[in-house]
């Protein structure tokens, strides 16, 4: 089986994501697991600290204001959805 994972930011959220990943591990040790997450959450530590492959991309909470930053991080997340379609059928 191979999964893919995507929890980012905080432990909330990250930790149930390597719980179901333990359980998949149990249920099915050949399994094939990854990641996916930014660059800026705890899941940099977490993630490889349970020895599970991270796969960082770039994503961003959607603002609610326009602005020049808000536009760039849509493109940025945009992209990062474009990225994550790209490693998942590598898995």
């Amino acid at each position: 089986m191979r999964v893919i994972i995507a929890a980012a930011g905080t432990a909330g959220h990250i930790n149930p994501g390597i719980a179901i990943a333990n359980k998949i591990k149990r249920e099915s040790p050949g399994s094939e697991i990854m990641f996916l997450g930014t660059d800026r959450g705890l899941e940099n530590d977490l993630v490889p600290r349970a020895g599970y492959i991270l796969k960082t991309i770039q994503a961003y909470g959607l603002s609610k204001s326009i602005s020049i930053k808000s536009i760039q991080n849509n493109i940025k997340t945009i992209k990062g959805i474009r990225s994550s379609k790209t490693d998942c059928k590598r898995i």
